[in-house]
């Protein structure tokens, strides 16, 4: 009886050390696998597609970056017709005399915008420098001021300046604004604001053509809406005269604001 017993404990003790052997196993959890996550971000601004790749273990982190190519802005003229040259004057890179009506449009706004900016710094302001403590007045006690640009020595400096955008073969207010006193030259210097009411201008049509001159409809627009007024256009012309080397100057022409 003793010795079944015996057998009987050692069997229940072999059972339990069994037992516990498979619960220590699976008690031991595996290796959890790396996992990779993918981010992708584009940049509306570059045009840049940027792919991000991050490892959630301690190991490595890696950046690849991709580039979209980015198409420029066309040439609305197809190849560049015509560009300012150096004085702000329109020049074409072949004979403006075989260019189509568009493209003479676009010359024509460009060179307007020009002879815009040039009229008003000649005409309003003085595009060079001068000494507002050295003035002298004229017989309305108007007060010009000495000029100091050394390239500006006399009167007709300022009329060359002025006819690098502006054809000679129309008249100029410049002498009512510029004079010459003691050797030097003084600039009236109006410096007034400009319309308030003017929006934009736009070329529209060729009115008609000479072997050296182009005659255009120019619509200024003007808005009244912010002080109550209405809006409302006016037709001016303009013209286009070429010079014998192919230069676009401005011509007939009013300042529209």
């Amino acid at each position: 009886m003793k010795k079944i017993l015996a057998l009987m404990a050692a069997a229940a003790l072999t059972a339990a050390a069994v037992s516990c052997g498979k619960k220590a196993g699976t008690a031991s959890q595996p290796t959890k696998p790396e996992t990779t996550e993918a981010a992708t971000t584009t940049s509306a601004d570059s045009a840049e597609t940027t792919t991000v790749s991050t490892t959630t273990a301690n190991v490595t982190t890696t950046t690849a970056v991709t580039t979209q190519t980015t198409t420029a802005q066309p040439d609305p003229l197809g190849g560049g017709a015509f560009e300012y040259n150096a004085d702000g004057a329109v020049v074409f890179s072949e004979d403006s005399s075989k260019a189509d009506d568009k493209t003479l449009l676009a010359a024509a706004q460009a060179l307007y915008e020009s002879a815009c900016r040039t009229e008003m710094q000649f005409t309003v302001g003085c595009p060079f420098d001068v000494d507002y403590n050295d003035y002298v007045e004229n017989s309305l006690s108007w007060r010009f001021y000495r000029i100091t640009d050394s390239s500006i020595k006399s009167f007709s400096d300022v009329e060359n300046a002025y006819h690098k955008v502006f054809s000679d073969r129309y008249p100029h207010q410049l002498d009512s604004l510029y004079m010459e006193s003691s050797g030097s030259v003084y600039a009236l210097c109006g410096n007034r604001g400009s319309d308030i009411y003017y929006s934009s201008s736009k070329v529209t049509e060729i009115k008609s053509k000479t072997d050296d001159e182009i005659f255009f409809t120019v619509e200024d627009y003007y808005d009244g809406s912010d002080f109550g007024e209405e809006a409302y256009t006016e037709k001016r012309d303009f013209s286009a005269v070429i010079d014998a080397d192919g230069v676009w100057k401005a011509g007939q022409f009013t300042l529209p604001y």
